[in-house]
This record gives structure tokens, C-alpha cells and sequence, in this order.
């Protein structure tokens, strides 16, 4: 059945493929989703702050504005110059502006500030331009010469602005990793439902292949199912579908070797009683001629035999029609107990003459079961048969009732050897399976307890 089996189509497959997604996970998982929080956070931060101007624009603005305004003041009184610095000053309010004279002396401050030196030496002037002018110092710093004078004789004036205010803020709790956590979930979560699935898959699959199993067709044989994948599972159910053919085919040739037994069992039943009828004739006319011991002997031993294939052909019969469900049987509420002694009565002079001691125990109280009349006759014959035949050598046959799962039951007792003991007398239990048939078509059960003592049957209501 492995017919057409590929590798990558097996479930074995796709399941290392998952397997090995899973060992991956981790190192991959996490350097992508850190990488795609990065990308994501900064396409949000661009396209926030577009459209978001520097309160004084860029250093570089402020630069070449601030040495603007220094050259234009070339010239200038100290009372413009102060008035210039004012103006500027509403320009930057968050910016601190300080001017130096020529001769080195801090002329005006807004605002004033502490460790501002009163005279600059030109050591003090070098140190203090090194080291604002280093990349990134804080605060940000400009200096520019008076009119545009480097020979300082003018003097220069300072801007100091924080560089925060050269900086576009970042929105409060966002970083580079803000995204890391939901877009490692979103990928935890597209794993799980790949592995929901995979699994999910393989368990619908199989649901539906047991619920194929468990409901059989018309025929009380499963249909079959449709393969799907040529996986495992498709595999299993191509051998499922070739089982159904088989027992398909197999259940053809047993309804077609049923019907032939049947009519070959009926065909029997009739076509032998014609030949037997007439050497039975034969016999009885024969009886009738002058015989000797012997001779008298063979014809009644031969008519004894007749007797009892004629009594096989009509249990083979019965028997055919009690399988195929065509024994006339019209049960009815009556009682039995009455229909045991009539029967008993009729068969008391086989048993006297076979040196059966007859012992019957049944109460007045009527036991009301719902029997075909005849059919039950029938039971109680074959019953009665099966005691002169096979346990005769107890002598003794007792019909009696008892209680047998909370039920009365009708008791045939004998004295012989037991169901177990073996000899020429053992019939083939013909007789016995078209009792049973016929109590089970009654809805009634029959029992046996065997020993060396002998035999007990029980006829009993089968219990709800």
C-alpha cells in the first residue's frame, strides 16, 4: 500500500519542516522582530516630526543670523549695541547673550550670570572660545566679532543656546524597541495557529475516517472515503478502501453461497421424501410376508432408520426456514404449564415403553407466556426426543419449575451420562439449534447445566 508515496508530501515532512521552524524561532525571531520595531518606530517618527520646524532653527541658522546682525553693528554706541542685545534677547528668550568690550570688559549680560569674569585675559578669551567651539558641547555656543572685526579692538558678543532646542524631541516612552513586544507576539501567534493547524488537519482527517469506520452502509458494510493527500493518512485510508472491496466482494460470495446452501438444503428436504416414502411402502409390504426373527428384526431397524432421517429431513427443513425467517409462527398469551402436560401425556407411553420413570412438579398457578402453540410443541418434542435418545440409560425424566432469574423457568431434567460424554448416541445438534431458533423468534431462552449426574434444561423469558 506504500503505491505512489512521496517524501515531501508525507506528514513526516511537514512536520520537521514545523520542527525545524520552531528551533529557529528563537534566534531568528527575535533579531527580525527587533529589527522590524526599529524600521517600524523610525517610519512613525519621521512622518511625525515632518511638518514639525526648530523653534530657532538649526544651529547653522542661528549661526549665520547671529554673525549677521554682528557685522551690521560695526560702528554701533554702546547704547545700540545694548539695544541690539535687548532685541536679540526677545529674539532668543532661551538663549543667554553677553557682549565684551575691546578693552576685555563684560559690558551686558542677559541674564547675568555668576561665574562670568569681569575682565577677559586673552588666555580666558582662547579657553573659553576652545572649548565652545568642541562638537556637541553644551551649551551651544557662538561667538562673533563686532562689525566683523577679528582684531577684537570692536569687541565680540556671545549666544549660548541649550541644544535642546536644536534637537526634534522624541514622543515620551517611545524607543528604538518599542514594537519589539507586539511584533514578536504577532509572530508567536502565527506560529501557535501553524501548529494549530497542522495538528487540527491531521485530527479532522482522522475523525472523519473513524466516523467512516463506525457508520456502515446499506449494505452494513462501511463506504468508502475519499483519499485526499497521498500521505500517511491517505495511505491508511487507500488500505481502508481495499479492505471495504474485499469485504465487499467477500460478503458477494457469502449471500451467494447462503442462497445456494438454502436451496440446496430445500431441494434435499423435498427431493429425499419421495424415495423414502416409497422404500417405507416397501418395508410395510414386506413386513406383511412370511419373514423369519432376523428378517423382522432388519425391517424394523430399517424402518426405525427412515424414521429418523425423515426427522433429520424435516429439522433441515425447519432449520432453512427458520433462518430465513419464513416459519409461520403466531404467537399468543397462553399457558404453558397446560401445554406441558398435554404434551407429556402424549409422550408418557414412549417413555414407559423406553423404562423412563416420568416425574412431573408443576403448579396450578398458570405460567402465562406469549408462544406459537405448535412451535412450542415442537420445543417440547425435540426436548423430550433428546431424552429418550441420548439419556435414556437414566431412566428417569423430571418436568418441573423453578425460579431462574427472578422468572419462572421450565425445568427438563434426565439421569444420563451428561452433554459431555461421548458415544454412538451423541447426536449432531440439529435438533437443538431449531429449538433455539424457535424460542428465540418466542423471545425465550434455553439453558443447560450438564454432568456426570445428568443433564438440566431451562426455559426461560429471556430477561429486559
Amino acid at each position: 500500500m506504500r503505491r505512489g508515496y512521496k517524501f515531501k508530501q508525507s506528514l513526516l515532512s511537514r512536520y520537521l519542516l514545523l520542527l525545524l521552524t520552531a528551533l529557529l524561532f528563537i534566534p531568528i525571531a527575535i533579531p527580525a522582530s527587533m529589527t522590524a520595531s526599529w524600521l517600524v518606530n523610525r517610519l512613525l517618527s519621521a512622518q511625525k516630526d515632518h511638518g514639525e520646524p526648530l523653534r530657532y532653527g538649526t544651529g547653522l541658522d542661528i549661526e549665520w543670523a547671529w554673525h549677521g546682525e554682528a557685522e551690521l553693528l560695526g560702528g554701533a554706541t554702546d547704547e545700540q549695541l545694548d539695544a541690539k542685545l535687548h532685541e536679540l534677547k526677545n529674539r532668543y528668550p532661551d538663549a543667554s547673550l553677553f557682549r565684551v568690550d575691546g578693552s576685555g570688559r563684560t559690558r551686558l549680560q542677559l541674564p547675568v550670570q555668576e561665574n562670568m569674569p569681569t575682565i577677559w585675559t586673552a588666555d580666558y578669551a582662547i579657553a573659553f572660545m576652545k572649548a565652545r567651539t568642541i562638537e556637541k558641547s553644551e551649551p551651544f555656543t557662538v561667538v562673533a566679532f563686532i562689525g566683523g572685526d577679528s582684531s577684537l579692538q570692536s569687541g565680540f558678543m556671545v549666544l549660548e543656546l541649550p541644544r535642546a532646542f536644536l534637537v526634534r524631541s522624541r514622543p515620551e516612552g517611545r524607543s528604538d524597541t518599542a514594537f519589539f513586544g507586539y511584533i514578536l507576539t504577532i509572530m508567536l501567534i502565527v506560529f501557535i495557529f501553524m501548529s494549530y493547524g497542522f495538528f487540527h488537519r491531521i485530527r479532522r482527517r482522522l475523525l472523519s475516517l473513524e466516523a467512516a469506520m463506525t457508520l456502515p452502509g446499506q449494505s452494513g458494510i462501511p463506504l468508502p472515503v475519499s483519499i485526499g493527500r497521498p500521505d500517511e493518512i491517505g495511505q491508511l485510508k487507500m488500505a481502508f478502501n481495499a479492505m471495504i472491496d474485499e469485504l465487499t466482494r467477500s460478503k458477494r460470495r457469502e449471500k451467494e453461497e447462503e442462497e445456494l446452501r438454502q436451496r440446496l438444503i430445500g431441494s434435499l428436504s423435498h427431493d429425499l421424501r419421495t424415495p423414502l416414502t416409497v422404500i417405507g411402502s416397501h418395508l410395510y409390504s414386506l413386513e406383511r410376508e412370511p419373514l423369519s426373527g432376523e428378517g423382522r428384526r432388519s425391517i424394523q431397524l430399517m424402518q426405525m432408520k427412515i424414521s429418523d432421517l425423515d426427522r433429520l429431513l424435516d429439522h433441515l427443513l425447519s432449520y432453512n426456514l427458520l433462518l430465513n425467517g419464513k416459519y409461520a409462527l403466531y404467537p399468543q398469551r397462553m399457558d404453558v404449564l397446560r401445554l406441558v402436560r398435554q404434551s407429556a401425556a402424549a409422550w408418557y407411553p414412549l417413555w414407559e415403553s423406553a423404562g423412563l420413570e416420568a416425574e412431573l412438579s408443576l403448579p396450578e398457578t398458570p405460567i402465562v407466556w406469549e408462544v406459537d402453540e405448535q412451535g412450542f410443541y415442537r420445543v417440547l418434542d425435540n426436548l423430550f426426543q433428546n431424552v429418550v435418545r441420548h439419556a435414556g440409560g437414566g431412566g428417569f425424566i423430571g418436568i418441573s419449575v423453578e425460579e431462574r432469574y427472578g422468572l419462572a423457568a421450565l425445568v427438563i431434567a434426565d439421569r444420563g451420562n451428561g452433554m459431555e460424554s461421548t458415544g454412538s448416541t451423541k447426536g449432531a445438534g440439529l435438533g437443538l439449534s431449531v429449538v433455539d431458533l424457535l424460542l428465540k423468534e418466542m423471545k425465550l431462552l434455553r439453558e443447560a447445566e450438564s454432568s456426570s449426574a445428568g443433564t438440566r434444561v431451562y426455559i426461560v423469558p429471556i430477561p429486559i
